[in-house]
This record gives C-alpha cells, structure tokens and sequence, in this order.
C-alpha cells in the first residue's frame, strides 16, 4: 500500500536508555527483545487467544456511505494530452457527466467502440517555473537565466519560457531546463469526444466546466492505458492543463481491482480476504483524500494499487465477494489501515511511522512471518559516508561525508529516529519512517555497524514500513498455521475487530 499521498490512542513503544559511551561513531540502542533485525526472534508463541477478542457486536457498527469509488489513473505529472478509451464488448459509450453525488448523467451515446477525448484544437504548451516570485525583479532574472516571460498573478511574478506543441516535449524540455518547472498550457478549450480511427467527431463540450465523463455499454469494461476496468470515467483538466482521468467504479469491484495487485492472486484464500478487508477499509477511511484534484485516493502505491479486472480471478473475486461490507472497526470505528509486505519480524506503532497514534496499530513481535521465505526476508546493503551525506542532500539536509549514526530501537526492535553527524561534529535528528527511506533501505527493521573502511553495513529483514499488517505475515498465518482471516486481522491490529 501507499503507503501519497498515499496521504493517513495507541500505546507508545518503549525505548531503551540511550547508550552513551560507547568508543566508536556507531551508536545503538538494541532491539530489545530476540537477536535484532535479521536474527531470529525470541518470542515463538504462534498460538492465538481468541479468548481475549473484543465483541464487536456490543458496539454500533454503521456502514459507511461510500458506494461509488473516484480513483485518479492519470493525474499529476503523469497527466495525459488525450485519452483513449475501447469497450471491451465492441459497443459503444454514453457521453455525459457526473453530478456532485457521483451520479452520471447522459448527454449523448456514441455505438463507437474506440473514442478519443481530448482538445478540440492544437494548443501551445510551455515550461512554467515551479517558484512564484514576490518581486517582478526577481522573476525578471530567473526568466533570463531560461529565455522565458515574467507574468503577474495573485500570488505574485511566475515565469514561462518555451513554445511546443505537445505536453510530453514541454515536459522533456522542463526536465532539462536550468530551473526547475513543469509542463503548461494557457486557457485549455472544452472537451470534445472523436472517434478513435478517422478522428471524426462525436460530441463537443458545451459550457464552461472542462470536463467530461464515459460510461461504457454492453458488459460495462473498458480498455484504457493498457488496462481493463469497469465503471465510467471522467476526464478534466489539471491546473496546469494537463488531462487527468478518474474512474467511478462501485466499491466492492473496486476492491476486486486492488487484491491481485496488492497480494499474489494465488496466495492461501484466508489471506485474500484479509487483504479484501484491509483494502475495503482503507478505501472508506481515506475517501476524499484527493479533492482538489477531483478524486478519492490514486491507483498507485501513494494509496493501494489498482489495475482493475486483469489479474483478477475466481478465488480473488470471491475472497471479495465472502467479505462484502466488512471492515478493520474499533469500538464501531472504521481503522484507519496500514499494512506492507513484510515487518522483518516486528510490526510497529503507528504513531512512530505515521504520526497515527491508534490503540489498534501498536507494535509487537511477529512470530508468524518467519515461517516461510520470500524475497528480503533479510537483506544487508552497505552505505559509504559521502554516499550517506548525498542522500541526506538530496533531502535537503547539508551535512559533510558522515562518520556517526545512533539508531534508536521502539521496544521491537524497529529503528524509529536516527541521528546523523560528521566530522565537525555536525548532527541532524530524522524520525519516522525517514530513517529507513533516506538511507534507500527495504524497511526500519535493522542494525548498523561501521565497516573498516569508514562506510556503514545496514542488515535488516523486510519490505515497507511495518505498520499494521505484515501481507507475507498473513500468507504464513493462513498457510502454515491454519488460522482465519479474522485471527490475521485480529492480531496485526490490537483490540479491532471485523463488522
């Protein structure tokens, strides 16, 4: 999972006393339980109590409004010039809107089975600096520095250089550019429908609003971007003249497109359902997450991603189909959800990766995922000092080659804030899930020791940020121990329960 945007009253782990006089630059305070990240774990206890499950029939458990699902497919910096949509059946499309509570309403149809919607006519695309300066002067002199124009705004002076007639060249040309910028148009013109081979057109855009919206006929799948999905879409453009596209899908075969994207389609059923419950939640807890760019959460691992019906099967569907309007709750709360591949041993609370400081995402030893192999169970990747102090620049921390870390553990064994120093002494804190992510590590399960030559060796176990549920956990707890998706989600998440 996105783990962007993907943008997301718990117990605090314990830290253990900071180790002070130690003589050399590498500082830690160990896991404090088993032989650390990569080392077995020393807590091997695999059976449940279930008789510690909370009812959660004692609570009101009301079912969230969510019915149909806006996911951007392409948006940002992946923003089309055009888009392309085929009915998978060989019909045609209706051509219309979708009204403010997602309800779609028709214009015209089309029985053309390959439609193009995009400008009716050539634009001018160009670069557009990414700073908005406070003085015509200033902006004066970075417009001379890429041969561009200053204009005014609200805001203040923006700079604009460049004149292409396609996005993709304005992007190339931004990439390159001495400043950095993005691709722009001026004043786009309305949406117009054409038909895919000949171009003739089928509809045009009336109004002002730059926006325009296809529901399929016949089965209801559509071919676009090299994927097949079912729902509408709508198509409007960005701020920066860009076409973004969002499909309108119905939540649970939204949940459908997500599964065998998220989690082999071939995995043990029980944790396919648990996964078909994470992805439920997390959907409806972050519903809205995007609003001003139109849509509720992305198709990529900024949220969860979602290829829509191609990798899905038999036993995928019906993990979602068993699990239908079930959802992680908390005292009849939706979860606010978080899970990755695999915790290296040792989940971790959220409120030390997330900032999300929930009863039901508190850190503890997994004694489950263990149990079977998988690609960086464990892992050891060196870092030389000046390539340490690069990745920290290109964060914006100025630092010289480093010679120290000092790692400090959450009572799992789980690095949660590293301090960073040089030569002169100079030193810089970094917590959350920073501390793995700025080193380029696989997640915040791991030790450090300095090698010989000044450089560090990180050795570790686990992929992504070891908050919630551990998916290769899941597939151990399912297939090797015989437990229910209820008993996985009841132990990756404290006190929550399913409803």
């Amino acid at each position: 999972m996105r783990s962007q945007p993907l943008k997301l009253l718990c117990c605090a782990a314990m830290l253990l006393p900071l180790i002070s006089l130690v003589p050399c630059s590498v500082l830690a305070e160990g896991p404090a339980s088993g032989e650390g990240p990569g080392g077995s774990v020393a807590a091997e206890n695999t059976e449940l109590d279930r008789s510690a499950y909370v009812d959660g029939s004692v609570y009101d458990n009301p079912a969230p409004e969510l019915e149909l699902v806006r996911i951007g497919l392409d948006y940002g910096d992946g923003a089309l010039e055009e888009a392309w949509f085929e009915n998978s059946a060989g019909q045609g499309f209706l051509i219309g809107v979708y009204d403010e509570d997602r309800t779609f309403r028709e214009l015209a149809r089309t029985g053309e089975s390959l439609i193009r919607i995009g400008c009716p006519r050539e634009r001018l695309w160009q670069v557009l600096l990414e700073e908005t300066y406070e003085s015509a002067r200033a902006a004066k002199e970075a417009a001379d520095v890429c041969g561009g124009s200053v204009r005014e705004t609200d805001e203040g002076y923006q700079v604009l250089y460049g004149a292409f007639s396609t996005r993709s060249a304005a992007m190339e040309a931004a990439e390159e550019g001495p400043l950095p910028g993005r691709a722009y148009t001026q004043d786009p013109a309305g949406l117009c429908v054409t038909k895919g081979r000949g171009g003739e057109f089928l509809f045009m855009q009336t109004g002002a609003q730059p926006a325009l919206a296809v529901f399929p006929l016949g089965d209801g799948s559509t071919w676009h971007g090299g994927e097949l999905y079912r729902g509408g879409f709508l198509c409007r453009f960005d701020a920066f003249g860009g076409l973004t596209v969002i499909n309108y899908v119905g939540l649970e075969d939204y949940v459908k497109g997500v599964i065998p994207y998220e989690m082999n389609y071939n995995w043990p059923y029980e944790a396919l359902r648990a996964q078909a419950v994470c992805a439920r939640t997390y959907v409806v807890y972050n519903q809205g997450q995007y609003e001003d760019q139109g849509f509720d959460i992305t198709d990529d691992t900024y949220s969860q991603v979602y290829r829509g019906l191609q990798e899905a099967n038999e036993t995928t569907d019906r993990a979602v189909d068993s699990t239908a309007g079930q959802y992680v709750r908390y005292e009849g709360e939706i979860c606010e959800i978080y899970y990755s591949a695999a915790d290296g041993g040792a989940t971790e609370d959220g409120r030390n990766v997330f900032d999300a400081d929930r009863p039901y995402l508190t850190g503890k030893i997994d004694p489950y995922e263990g149990a079977v192999d998988f690609s960086l169970k464990t892992w050891s990747i060196q870092r030389s000092g000046e390539a340490i102090a690069a990745r920290l620049l290109w964060d914006g921390i100025e630092l010289g080659p480093v010679t120290g870390l000092l790692p400090k553990y959450s009572d799992t064994g789980n690095v949660i804030a590293i301090r960073f120093s040089d030569a002169d002494r100079n030193r810089v804190w970094i917590k959350g899930r920073r501390c793995y992510t700025i080193l380029g590590l696989n997640s915040p399960h791991f030790t450090v020791t300095e090698d010989e030559n000044g450089g560090f060796t990180f050795n570790g176990g686990g992929l992504g940020h070891s908050c919630g549920m551990s998916q290769w956990g899941a597939y151990a707890m399912a297939s090797v121990y015989g437990y229910d998706y209820e008993d996985i989600i009841r132990f990756y998440f404290t006190g929550a329960y399913i409803a």
